[in-house]
């Protein structure tokens, strides 16, 4: 997958006979999934080049219409995730108020029709782009027809008669209701982040952890205990995540922190990435330190029995 950087690189990229699609596609998500499947058979079926259009940083952290916003993706986990879509080329435009207030006409010449080759367009049913959002399906509708381009939308995708959207999925993680949110994305939950030295609080108590320092703006999912899979130095490692106050030592400040069941020695990386598998439990606030240390040692229980049976039934 080629990455194309701005407006400028894009002017010096070659594109040519391009199928697009474009959107924020924050989560990428079954929904955005439906979109770029889409795309990438309008592409196979008129030998078009499959070509995605996002934007940087989130179109809401800009405007904020409709107040802040926390990502379900960094940049890089979107990159990441687009890279097994099977999308050939992803386009990332910074998104400022003057691309906001381009007129759309403009934006699909100028940039999709000038600057791609656009022969195809293919959006979700509800995105709108450009100065008041004007840029909507009866607009490129339109468009299509007076500019030559094939044009198609792609119907609101639902799970068991569950509307899959970013805002949902924001909100089933920040509730809790974790085994829905990953139903709606298709993959387990990531959280990425530079690898910090901690407390060392959980060597003392016998479960040494690696702490992680989160992007600014990307959504922490309810506190509490998680299973994961820990990837960095191209190996997962299985272990037990905690985000959250240290209760039992009056520090409410919210650490990020995994303790690896396989691991040994010394980590040399500087980066990891978590793929969380199961909500486990709630924050607890415990009476003693050997309280907190024998409900830390039934989590680690619970989890590998929760890793034993997924074993088992793959």
């Amino acid at each position: 997958m080629k990455v194309v950087n701005g407006l400028n690189e894009l002017k010096k990229s070659g594109l040519h006979l391009s199928a697009v699609t474009m959107g924020t596609f924050d989560g990428v998500h079954l929904g955005h999934r439906k979109i770029i499947k889409t795309l990438l058979n309008v592409g196979i079926q008129q030998n078009l080049h499959s070509v995605l259009v996002t934007f940087e940083p989130h179109p809401q952290l800009v405007l904020g219409k409709r107040g802040p916003i926390e990502t379900l993706t960094t940049q890089d986990e979107k990159l990441d995730l687009l890279q097994k879509t099977g999308i050939e080329t992803v386009v990332v435009l910074e998104f400022n108020k003057q691309l906001a207030s381009f007129p759309p006409e403009e934006f699909v010449r100028e940039i999709f029709i000038d600057q791609m080759d656009m022969k195809a367009l293919v959006i979700g049913y509800d995105h709108a782009f450009g100065k008041n959002r004007s840029g909507n399906k009866e607009l490129l509708a339109d468009l299509s027809q007076k500019d030559g381009f094939y044009f198609m939308v792609v119907p609101e995708y639902r799970v068991n008669d569950h509307a899959i959207k970013s805002t949902s999925i924001r909100e089933e993680l920040k509730s809790g209701d974790y085994s829905q949110a990953k139903k709606a994305l298709g993959y387990n939950y990531l959280i990425s982040g530079k690898i910090i030295r901690g407390h060392g609080i959980g060597k003392t108590l016998g479960f040494p952890t690696i702490n992680l320092a989160v992007p600014p703006g990307k959504l922490l999912p309810r506190e509490g205990v998680y299973s994961v899979n820990a990837r960095f130095d191209h190996t997962l490692y299985p272990g037990m995540l905690y985000i959250g106050g240290r209760l039992t030592f009056d520090d409410t400040a919210i650490s990020v922190e995994v303790n690896l069941f396989e691991f040994k020695g010394e980590i040399d990386a500087d980066h990891a990435v978590l793929e969380l598998t199961d909500y486990i439990r709630s924050p607890q606030k415990f009476r003693s330190k050997e309280e907190l240390i024998e409900n830390m040692k039934n989590d680690e229980m619970e989890i590998k029995r929760r890793f034993n049976n997924q074993e088992a039934v793959s």
